[in-house]
């Protein structure tokens, strides 16, 4: 047989068996995946579950965490129940600036334009995105000198000399509504030039909103001895606790004076140091930075700041309690408490 021969034949019985054989059944649909989720500035298991549509007991169960508390910036998450593909910023709109990011790249990713990033976020320059910065990266922007986008909100154009404790004395409201209005994570990050949405008057944040006190009432003081090392919590004049505490180390002493609390953040960034602090309660200005009251800080990495430390002169200027007290103060503090600090 010839070689064309051959290949004739060998071709019919190919073509014989492509409509002998029925084709494989493919599935519908891919099966459902668990996700990976890398943890973010600012996020919390609450926050990442709501995202994805499951509970904070099945991301633990995932992942085998035993407190719901201790995730950490680049922690890599197993989300059961969501898809593999599903993309954090996309859900919610939402994307939280990473090392080495670009508005430029961020653009591209959603499939947006850097111009249309800084109208909808408020940003003047391009270059000037913080890493754990929460930016939008859908919806319209607000028009100048308009409404923005929640019910009775304003917009303020931040000028030199702003702080977001002036901002929200002009408006009626607290620094913790302006920056829950906005993603902003610290009260330290804003710029000439950004567009703040103000909410109404009546609006509350999660962490900031009215609280039950003791008498029914907003009469309390927290009182703070640098010699004694201690701190003391009064509703009126009665003394409600009195706990250990650490104030500023030499060269960072805390600063006596009376005081409100000006900012109540659940997890506070402190960009300078690198390290997170719980519970954040901040009382004054200390030149850039915000000087408060916090719990134990804690890297990224899950390690903690001064661990074991608390009742010994060691931080850089703020009041430390151990995170249970913080926690305990932070659920009662509000914007405007007094705080009292003397030597």
């Amino acid at each position: 047989m010839t070689k064309r021969r051959f290949a004739q034949v060998a071709l019919t019985l190919l073509l014989l068996l492509a409509t002998a054989v029925p084709a494989l059944a493919l599935p519908s649909e891919q099966p459902v995946l668990n996700a990976i989720h890398v943890v973010q500035a600012g996020e919390t298991l609450s926050s990442i579950a709501q995202r994805y549509g499951t509970t904070v007991q099945a991301i633990m169960a995932a992942n085998g965490l035993a407190n719901a508390n201790l995730v950490y910036v680049g922690q890599r998450l197993r989300i059961p129940g969501a898809s593999a593909g599903t993309s954090a910023g996309t859900t919610t709109g939402v994307y939280v600036v990473q090392p080495g990011d670009s508005l430029g790249a961020i653009a591209a990713r959603y499939n947006t334009t850097v111009a249309n990033l800084m109208a909808l976020n408020g940003i003047t320059n391009a270059s000037r995105i913080i890493v754990g910065q929460r930016l939008r990266v859908n919806g319209s922007a607000p028009a100048a000198g308009g409404s923005a986008t929640t019910t009775g909100a304003r917009v303020h154009v931040v000028a030199r000399g702003d702080s977001l404790s002036a901002i929200a004395a002009r408006y009626g409201i607290t620094v913790s509504a302006v920056m829950a209005a906005n993603g902003i994570r610290s009260a330290n990050l804003i710029i000439v030039g950004q567009r703040l949405r103000i909410p109404s008057a009546g609006a509350t944040s999660s962490s900031g909103g009215a609280t039950t006190y003791p008498g029914g009432s907003r009469n309390l003081r927290f009182q703070v001895s640098i010699s004694a090392q201690r701190c003391q919590l009064y509703a009126g004049n009665t003394l409600l606790n009195t706990w250990r505490c650490s104030t500023g180390r030499q060269g960072s002493g805390t600063k006596a004076g009376t005081f409100r609390v000006q900012s109540k953040i659940r997890n506070a960034w402190g960009s300078r140091w690198q390290f997170w602090m719980p519970y954040w309660l901040g009382i004054y200005w200390a030149g850039s930075s915000e000087n408060g009251i916090h719990g134990q800080p804690w890297y990224p990495n899950g390690g903690q700041v001064w661990a074991g430390l608390v009742g010994t002169p060691i931080t850089f200027g703020c009041v430390m309690l151990d995170n249970t007290t913080a926690a305990q103060l932070y659920s009662l503090a509000y914007i405007g408490m007094p705080v009292v600090i003397r030597y």
